[in-house]
């Protein structure tokens, strides 16, 4: 076990992924797909841009596609009986107390951002928005993040909110994070999908509840946990 103690000062601004870190399931596209029926046809696309025969917005074009004629209210639905990840509620509320402002940037989808967003009140969301005409789903997806852009988006936020990368914390579980956990002032791995995301970052937490991020942002830590996540591949 490995003591560690926050040398970078003090942390300002937290950014969360979405999947796998506010939201339990590892990918909203993945649960979207489930509860439609549509995720048999979908892992052939998840295969194809993991064997890179295709690029990250090919694969969630394809993705949308398959949703293409569903009803915003159906979409509505599933995204309300999406679990919050245990703890979420009461870390945010804490880091709040603290002054954080808050981010949430994500490969995900915008239906589940935006829910948790505005339950948790936090009030930056980056993530990808299914278009839709008079309700309903048009099979086209407006790709804001996707798996190399999440440094370039946080670089505007920064600029915005007049913050630096010194006082940033970032938390997510998937490759997506592994660049800006390179570049921000304290990474946490929070039950990483495999072992390069956990070795990328600073700090890994394994647990049930977000709360046992919290000792490492505020400055107080137990000692650092081992990696124990089974590898998964999904968007977040």
């Amino acid at each position: 076990m490995v003591a560690w103690k926050n040398t970078s000062g003090p942390m300002k601004l937290a950014v969360f992924d979405l999947d796998g870190t506010l939201i339990r399931p590892r990918s909203s596209w993945r649960y979207l797909h489930e509860k439609l029926g549509t995720w048999d046809v979908a892992k052939a696309n998840a295969e194809l841009f993991y064997d890179k025969k295709i690029t990250w917005e090919e694969w969630a074009n394809l993705d949308a596609k398959l949703w293409k004629g569903t009803s915003i209210d159906d979409v509505e639905r599933i995204v309300q009986r999406c679990p919050i990840t245990r703890g979420s509620r009461e870390t945010i509320r804490r880091l709040q107390e603290r002054e954080f402002a808050m981010a949430i940037i994500s490969g995900g989808l915008s239906f589940f951002a935006e829910r948790v967003a505005q339950e948790l009140k936090i009030p930056n969301v980056f993530a990808n928005r299914l278009k839709s005409k008079a309700r309903i789903l048009t099979g086209e997806v407006a790709n804001l993040v996707t798996q190399t852009n999440k440094c370039e988006l946080l670089s505007l936020l920064l600029k915005r909110l007049g913050l630096s990368l010194r006082q940033t914390v970032a938390i997510g579980d998937d490759f997506t994070m592994i660049p800006m956990f390179k570049i921000v002032g304290l990474s946490i791995a929070f039950n990483p999908s495999n072992i390069d995301v956990g070795q990328s970052a600073r700090v890994t937490v394994n647990s049930r509840t977000l709360l046992n991020i919290l000792p490492y942002i505020l400055s107080t830590p137990p000692s650092r946990t081992a990696i124990s996540a089974k590898p998964e591949r999904e968007k977040g």
